[in-house]
């Protein structure tokens, strides 16, 4: 078959249209390669703000541990202090109190010993007394018995006043 060749290449619908979708390509992939560029690089923006912010975010996050580690540990040493102190304050006051005991005890026996000297002493007192009273009385008898009337009264009544220098 021959082919008659009526015009050449441009006579060729088909490359008419060949020649136009090049065109059109070149024309529209131009827009359209902006357009598509310019969605990448406001994407690859909105990207980049996403992981600034995160990266930020992540800054904010560890400062606020290293803060809270800092604190924590501030709270612990602190706690512990507290506990030291509690304690040393509990055993200066079980001293205190134990001194106190030992003082009061030591009080209360003193008071005691006074109080059995001063039962001693008053029982004695009486004791002395009532012997004295007896021994008036015996004297008075027996000076009566043998000395009978005014003289026996005369040598009581100078026992009785003699007495209480003798004793003593």
């Amino acid at each position: 078959m021959a082919t008659e060749h009526h015009g050449g290449f441009l006579a060729d619908p088909s490359n008419w249209v060949a020649i136009g979708f090049v065109v059109f390509v070149a024309l529209a992939g131009k827009k359209m390669w902006g357009a598509l560029s310019s969605m990448l690089d406001k994407h690859a923006e909105a990207v980049k703000r996403q992981i600034d912010e995160a990266a930020s975010l992540r800054k904010e996050a560890e400062d606020l541990l290293a803060k809270a580690k800092s604190e924590s540990e501030k709270a612990k040493a602190e706690a512990t202090r507290l506990t030291a102190d509690a304690q040393a304050a509990a055993e200066r006051l079980r001293a205190e109190l134990q001194s106190e005991l030992e003082a009061t005890l030591a009080r209360r026996q003193k008071a005691a010993l006074e109080k059995i000297a001063q039962a001693e002493a008053s029982a004695l007192a009486e004791v002395k007394a009532e012997t004295i009273r007896i021994a008036i009385e015996a004297t008075g008898k027996l000076l009566w018995n043998n000395a009978g009337g005014a003289g026996a009264t005369r040598l009581i009544d100078q026992a009785i006043a003699d007495l209480p220098s003798r004793l003593n």
